[in-house]
């Protein structure tokens, strides 16, 4: 080996190459981190829009509570009378027209002189006439027969009247539909719906003149005890009209003594 010749060795510190790694690494962090301010920056950022809630004013609430509260108890009390009043719907058609009571041909009258005042010879059908005060109409005897013992519960008198395959329920009678709507206002008074339409009735015997005449002029309470007696033992106790005469209501400001017997002549 040549002794001039020189091997020179130097020794560098590692440490400064990693130095620079890491400087150069931060440099490029820092540089994406300013990259991304800018972006933030130059970027407009808008607000979504926030729909509100539409609040009712605190001054209506307590008045909006009220109107529900009278409503809800409106509908409620109505539910009430509907279940009360539903079977008392009259069935009868609006518009419908009844005929007056015609008139018995002269020559079915009885003469005076030919039959006692109490008889009841056989004759052609007639017919009479009134003004009714309605309380009901049901299907069965048994829903008419309920609603009477309501009404006397009350000390309401009544006439069940069955015609047409309908139970009717009457609290009076009159002559006429002005009477007969004077009635109905009294039961008004006590929270009783009626309701006032004609009524006619057909008989198939001639009365005698006593009872004729109480039935067409609606004054039956002008016949003494004793003629309800005799026209009843003629007529027979057992029967319809008999039981009508006998079983007599003294105190009869409805008229209810014309519809028993008028029901027990049809």
């Amino acid at each position: 080996m040549d002794s001039k010749k020189k091997i020179s060795i130097s020794f560098r510190p590692e440490d400064g190459s990693k130095n620079e790694v890491v400087r150069t690494q931060k440099e490029q962090a820092a540089a994406v981190d300013q990259d991304k301010e800018k972006e933030k920056r130059t970027t407009p950022v808008y607000p979504l829009p926030v729909k509100k809630k539409w609040r009712l004013p605190g001054s209506y609430r307590p008045v909006l509570a009220t109107a529900v509260i009278a409503l809800l108890l409106s509908l409620g009390l109505g539910f009430v009378l509907l279940r009360m009043f539903v079977s008392l719907t009259d069935v009868t058609t609006a518009g419908t027209e009844v005929l007056p009571a015609a008139e018995a041909p002269a020559g079915q009258v009885q003469e005076a002189g030919e039959a006692s005042e109490n008889q009841l010879p056989d004759s052609a059908a007639a017919s009479l006439d009134t003004y009714i005060v309605q309380a009901g109409a049901f299907s069965t005897e048994g829903k008419a027969g309920e609603w009477q013992s309501r009404l006397n519960a009350q000390s309401i008198s009544s006439v069940v009247w069955k015609r047409d395959g309908q139970y009717f329920l009457f609290v009076g009678s009159a002559s006429s539909k002005q009477e007969a709507a004077y009635i109905a206002e009294e039961m008004k008074s006590k929270s009783i719906e009626t309701y006032v339409k004609p009524w006619v009735v057909t008989i198939e015997k001639e009365l005698p003149p006593l009872l004729q005449e109480g039935m067409k002029n609606h004054t039956l309470g002008s016949l003494t005890e004793s003629e309800r007696k005799e026209i009843a033992k003629a007529s027979g106790e057992d029967s319809s009209l008999g039981q009508a005469l006998v079983n007599w209501e003294s105190q009869d400001e409805n008229n209810l003594n014309w519809l028993k017997v008028a029901k027990s002549l049809e």
